[in-house]
C-alpha cells in the first residue's frame, strides 16, 4: 500500500464509515500499481447513491456544496431533494479539507455508468482494495477521461497502457470507449495490445 500523509488522513476519515467506499479520479491507476507517479491536486471518493442520507449524516460538520452540471457553480446541501439526478458531485470543505464526493448508482451487483445507464461493471471487477483503502477499477475511471482528456490523463492512460496488466478490465474499457466515442488514439492503441486490430 502506498504509503502517504494523504492516505493517513483518508483512513483516519472514513473510519467509522459503514457503507461502502471507494477512492476515485487518478489515485486509482497509483493504487493499483502501489506507486505514486504524479501530483494529485485533491482526493475523490465513490460513494453509491443509495447511501446518499447516511453520507451527508456521516459528514454532517463539514460544509457540502453540490455542483450543478453545466453551469460550473456549487449550491449548498440542505435537503436529499438537492442532489437528485443529474447531480452526482459534491464538494465538502472543513478548515483547510477538502474532498469530493461521487455519487454513483447500481443494481443489485451491477454498477451503472452516469453517462450511460447500457454500460455497467460488475461489483466484484469495480472494487479493489490497497492495503485498507478500497478504490475503483482504473478502467471505471479512465472511460471517463476518455471522454475529455486533459494533461494528467494522458499521463494516466500511459502507466495502465505500459504497467497494469489486467487484459479483462483492459477489454472492458475497450469496448466501453467505443460505445461512448471515447479518445480515439486510446481506442486505437489499446485495440493494439489487446491484438483486437486498431478499427474504431
Amino acid at each position: 500500500m502506498i504509503k502517504s500523509k494523504e492516505f493517513k488522513k483518508l483512513e483516519l476519515l472514513m473510519k467509522f464509515y459503514e457503507k461502502p467506499w471507494f477512492v476515485a479520479g487518478g489515485w486509482t491507476i497509483d493504487l493499483l500499481i502501489n506507486e505514486i507517479t504524479r501530483d494529485h491536486k485533491d482526493m475523490d471518493i465513490c460513494i453509491f447513491r443509495e447511501d446518499a442520507e447516511y453520507a451527508l449524516q456521516y459528514f454532517h460538520d463539514w460544509d457540502i456544496n453540490v455542483a450543478i452540471p453545466g453551469e460550473h457553480r456549487l449550491e449548498k446541501v440542505t435537503q436529499m431533494t438537492d442532489i437528485e439526478l443529474p447531480r452526482y458531485c459534491l464538494h465538502l470543505f472543513k478548515e483547510q479539507e477538502f474532498i469530493e464526493l461521487l455519487l454513483t448508482s447500481r443494481i443489485e451487483d451491477q454498477v451503472i455508468f452516469r453517462k450511460n445507464n447500457q454500460i455497467k461493471m460488475s461489483m466484484d471487477d469495480f472494487c479493489n482494495k490497497s492495503g485498507e483503502i478500497p478504490f475503483v477499477n482504473p478502467a471505471w475511471q479512465l472511460l471517463f477521461k476518455s471522454l475529455s482528456t486533459r494533461e494528467e490523463d494522458e499521463h494516466d492512460f500511459l502507466v495502465y497502457m505500459n504497467r497494469v496488466s489486467d487484459n479483462k478490465s483492459k477489454s472492458w474499457l475497450l469496448q466501453s470507449m467505443k460505445v461512448m466515442n471515447g479518445n480515439k488514439r486510446w481506442i486505437e492503441e489499446l485495440s493494439k495490445q489487446l491484438n483486437e486490430g486498431g478499427d474504431i
